[in-house]
Parts: C-alpha cells; structure tokens; sequence
C-alpha cells in the first residue's frame, strides 16, 4: 500500500484516497477540512472521498449538486446538513461513520443514494426527502432517531440487516416500489402509519423491540413478515394491504391490533405464537386465513370479520377467550382438532360451506347461538366440558355429533338442522339438554331418541312431536308411537291426583286402557275380557226371555256359548246388529253354584252397555290417532 494519501485536485475533481493500511490515529492526523469538499461540490467538482475523516461542520443546504459525490470508509465528525439540496447524480456514504446528526431534509435525488453499512450516531432526518433512484442502506447502523416522515421515495428501498437503536418513524411516507428490511433490527419503536409502499413490504426475520405502528398503511402488493418477533404491541389497523399478508413462524409478545384491516388475498399466520390479546376486529381478508398449528395465549377478537374464502385454525390453541361472533367466512371454517380452553364464542357467526370442529377440545363455554352454516357442521369427537349453546341456529346439510361428548348442559332450542347424526358413546349427554323449538328432517341412528328424551330439560312437548313427526315420514310408525308414549309419559309425571285431580284420573284411564292411543292392545284385551263375562253371564240358564213379538214358538232359556256372545256383543255395541236380537236380557238373579248373587242379569246388561259407549268411542278415536292429535292440540 501507498504511505502517503492520494490527492487529487482539478477543475472538475476532488479525490482523497487514503492508503487502507493507515490506521485510525494517521487519518486523524491528517483530516479533511469539511469546508473544503463543501466549495469543491459547489463548484460542480465530482468528489471521491475513500478511508478519511472529515473535520468541521459539513453544511451544503440548498445546493444543486451536479456531479457525483461518493464519501466512502470515512469518519465524518461533524453535523452534516445537506437540506434542501438537489444531488443529479449518484450520492454515496457507503461504509462511512457520521459521529453527529446528519440532516437531509427535503434533499432531491435523482439518481441512487447509497448508505450500505454507514454508522448514524446521531440523528439521521430523511424527512420530505424525495429519491428518484434506489434508496441503500444495508446492514447500515442508526443509533438515535431516524426520521423518514413524508419521504418520497419513486424506487424501492433496501434496508436489510439494518440496526435501529432510536425510534424509526416512516409515517405519511411514499414508497414506489418495495421496502426491503430483511432481518432488521429495530430497538426502540417503529411508526410507519398512513405510510404507502405501492410495491411489496419485506420484513422477514426482523425483530421489533419497541412498540411497531403500521396503522392505516397502505401496501400494494404483500407484505411479508415470516419469521419476525415482535417484542412490543403491533398496530396494523385500518391498513389496506391489496395482495396476501405473511406472517409465517412470527412471534408476538404483546398486544397486535388488525381491526379494519384489507387484505386483498390470503392472510398466512402458519406456526406463529401469540402472548399478548389479537384483534381482528371488522378486519376483511378477501381470500382465505391461515392459522394451522398457532398458538393464542390471550383473548382474540375476530368480532364482524370478513373472510371471503376458507379460514383454517387447525391444530390451534386457545389459551384466553376466543371470540368469533358475528364474523363471515365465504367457504369452510377449519379448527380441527382445535383447543380452546377458555370461551368459544361463535355466535350469530356466517359460514358459506362447512363447518369442521371434528376433535375439537372445549373446556370453557361454548357459544353457536344464531350461526348460519350453508354446508355440514362437523363435531365428531368433540369433547364439550362446559354448557354449549346451538339456539337459533340454521345448518343447511348433515350436522355430525358422533363421538361428542357434552360433559354439561347442550341448548338446541330453535336451532334447525337437515340431518343430524349422533352415535357413540352411549353417554354422549351427561347433563341438561334443551331440544325446544329445534327441528330437523332426519336424525340417525333412530335409536339415539331415547338417549335424547333422557336428558331433556326443561321439559317441552315440541322436541317430541319432532322425533315423532321426524319418524312417521320416514315411515317409522312404531318408533313414532314409542316417542309419543314416552311424551305421555313424561307429562303424566307431572300431574297429581291432589292438584289436578280430573286430569290425573283421565290420564291414568287413557293410560291403563289404551297407552295413549298407541297401544291399543290394551283396549281390545278389555273389551274381550267384557265381552267373556257377559258371554258367560248370558250362557246361565234363565238369563235371556225371548222377544216375544218375533217369535213364534218357545226357545230354551239356556243359550249356547256361541248365542250367549252374540246376546254380550249385541248388548255391548252401541248399535244394534242382527246377530244376537232374539234375546233380551231377563230379569232374574243370577246364581253361581245354586247361589243367588243378589245382581240381576239387566244390571250386567246395563254394565255392558255403558261400557260400549264408553270404550267403542275411545276405540274408534284411538284406531284413527284423534287421541293422539286431541293431545298435541292442547
């Protein structure tokens, strides 16, 4: 290496080249005044500085810069004030060190300006700049403030692997390309709101320490934060980022805010680890949400969200409050098997196809009141500790409950379903279940009814008249009238001979001689029992007189077991028929075994008839179901 510097001065240059061997004490020693590379640049001099230091202030404000300036592995140890300066060509402090605050306010560059590896130690004021060119500043070092506010920048800028140690505020700035800050290092806080970067925003594996405002930015392509750790809150509400968002393996320590956030495509949150609360609140992503295998460690608010394909949350975990009432999602909705340990509310929630809960774990409250689900909702092997509720809610498909378990409280009331399938395990419910109002076309296994009808609380009649109604259409009249009986049964419970005294004995009437219109085998049995006894009445001898005005000759007074039932059949019926007409009850006492009873045969006669009237009518109303719908009209 060259022992003595390389200086070189003519009309149109100034070069100052020391040798790379010199080391720190050596280029003190030989300074450069700053006065003297502030007249060369005004006289239009190209200046190429290389391994100094500049001494003395170095002021160019409101110069028009017309040559290349390129101040390069150099020590500048005092303020540089460049504001309002135009530079036409390419302005370089590459690998420079500035020890006081360097101002380029409202400076003009038309080319480049390049400010890789350069070292701030004291403030750095970027504020109204305007580049033409590419804004540099890789792996630079900004000790104390940076300010960007209101900086227009027509190209992208790149500050990868840059160290912020102040605040860095980029706010109201415009960037016409992408903004490059790969594995950035910001130490205190970031403010980039009403910010628009009309290209892509990269910030891959940057760590924010401080508190990072984007709120009301604008990106027009994506904005990629993959792998970033956000040490402090961040704010993106009110954004609009016009292609897909990326936060792939993020970590947020604190508080992140997206309320009012657009988001044009997808929105990618794979693998990222939440501790502080999450807002999306009114956000609207107009693809689909990505949130597989992430972990929620506080409340997250998705409250009136709209996403307009798929939002996927399988394998997620949700440690705080999970609150997703009111939000649209265009197409399916995945959180299988996701965990929510704390409340799931979903309530009056829109999904446009299915609904897949399938494994999920729920040890907190869970709420589906007033959701809309167009395809089929999924809860296989769903595992509910604590009250869960369904009122008012509307699946359009087959609703699956295999394997659930409801470890408390299930409400169905008003909820209406397609098809809904139940199974295993035998003691799915282990509480309360609320069915009123709830309506469905098709439930299987057919079996389950009575497992429902256990648990029912309150009690209702319509959750019967569905299952009944439910299995009659499908042309399973027994199952109907077993349902019905259970129904009748219930409600018999709750009647009592001292507070209702008429009804109770009405329903144990209707209930002993018929099974409230369903098992009508009682009533034939009876009625055959009645009709025996006067069979054997009518069979003694003197029991019977002809009827003398159609007869002609005298008839025995001992009729066959044949004719003695067609006399018990005759007097039983409430209309007359042909058989039987030829005799008519006597009136002696009737004796059994020689032994007078004391009871004429008229007063069985009588008992006969009046027992025709009483159960041929309800025969006749059992036999055509007007038992059945006298009681559903109640």
């Amino acid at each position: 290496m060259n022992e003595t510097a390389n200086k070189e001065v003519t009309p149109s240059l100034l070069r100052y080249i020391y040798p790379d061997d010199w080391d720190y004490k050596k280029k003190e020693e030989n300074p450069i005044d700053a006065e003297e590379i502030v007249e060369a640049i005004k006289n239009g001099k190209e200046v190429e500085i290389i391994n100094a230091v500049i001494e003395g202030p170095f002021i160019l404000k409101s110069v028009n810069v017309e040559s290349k300036v390129s101040i390069q592995q150099t020590k500048i140890r005092g303020p540089l004030d460049c504001s309002y300066s135009t530079f036409k060509k390419v302005l370089s402090f590459e690998n420079s060190i500035f020890e006081t605050d360097a101002t380029f306010i409202s400076v003009l560059v038309n080319k480049d300006i390049v400010l890789n590896n350069v070292t701030f130690s004291g403030v750095a004021n970027f504020s109204d700049i305007n580049v033409t060119g590419i804004f540099y500043s890789r792996s630079a070092t900004y000790k104390k403030q940076t300010i960007f506010v209101m900086g227009d920048f027509k190209n992208r800028i790149e500050l990868d692997k840059s160290k912020f140690e102040g605040e860095v505020n980029f706010r109201s700035a415009r960037i016409g390309n992408n903004a490059e800050f790969i594995g950035a290092n910001f130490k205190k806080g970031v403010i980039f709101n009403s910010s628009n970067i009309e290209g892509s925003a990269f910030f891959k594996s940057a760590i924010f320490e401080g508190e990072a405002n984007f709120g009301s930015t604008q990106i027009g392509r994506n904005a990629e934060f993959d792998e970033v750790n956000f040490k402090e809150k961040l704010i993106f509400n009110n954004s609009h980022i016009k292609k897909s968002a990326s936060f792939k393996s993020a970590i947020f320590e604190d508080e992140i805010n997206f309320g009012s956030t657009q988001i044009g495509r997808n929105a990618d949150f794979l693998k990222s680890y939440f501790k502080g609360l999450v807002i999306f609140n009114s956000s609207n992503i107009v693809g689909s949400a990505f949130f597989k295998s992430t972990t929620f460690e506080d409340e997250v608010n998705f409250v009136r969200a709209r996403i307009g394909i798929n939002a996927e949350f399988t394998e997620a975990y949700f440690k705080g409050k999970a609150i997703f009432n009111a939000i649209q999602i265009g197409g399916s909705a995945a959180f299988f098997p996701a965990t929510f340990e704390g409340e799931a509310n979903f309530g009056s929630t829109r999904i446009g196809s299915d609904a897949n809960f399938a494994g999920a774990k729920f040890k907190g409250e869970a709420k589906f009141g007033n959701t809309r689900i167009g395809g089929n909702a999924m809860f296989i092997g769903a595992d509910f500790k604590e009250k869960v509720t369904f009122n008012s809610t509307l699946i359009q498909r087959e609703s699956h409950f295999e394997k659930t378990i409801f470890a408390n409280d299930v409400i169905f009331e008003n909820t209406s379903f397609e098809t809904i399938y139940f199974g295993e395990p035998e003691t799915q419910f282990n509480a309360k279940i609320d069915l009123r109002g709830c309506i469905y076309n098709r439930i299987f296994p057919v079996s389950f009814w009575e497992q429902l009808t256990k648990h029912l609380d309150p009690y209702d009649r319509q959750p019967f008249t569905q299952l009944e109604v439910t299995f009659r259409r499908a042309g399973m009249d027994k199952l109907a009238d077993d349902v019905y009986y259970e129904q009748r049964r219930l409600e018999s419970a709750q009647k009592t001979l001292c507070t209702t005294p008429g009804a109770w004995l009405l329903d144990r009437f209707l209930w002993l001689v018929t099974g409230y219109g369903v098992k009508l085998y009682r009533l034939g049995l009876l009625i055959a029992l009645i009709l025996l006894f006067g069979t054997i009445v009518f069979n003694l001898e003197g029991a019977v007189k002809p009827v003398e005005q159609i007869l002609e000759m005298q008839m025995p007074l001992h009729l066959s077991y044949m004719e003695a039932f067609w006399v018990s059949l005759n007097t039983f019926l409430p209309i007359e028929i042909s058989s039987g007409t030829n005799w008519i009850p006597s009136s002696n006492i009737i004796r059994v075994l020689g032994i007078r009873t004391g009871i004429k045969v008229t007063t069985v006669a009588t008992l006969l008839e009046l027992a025709g009237w009483i159960f041929v009518p309800i025969g006749i109303a059992g036999i055509s179901g007007m038992l059945k719908r006298q009681n559903n009209t109640r």
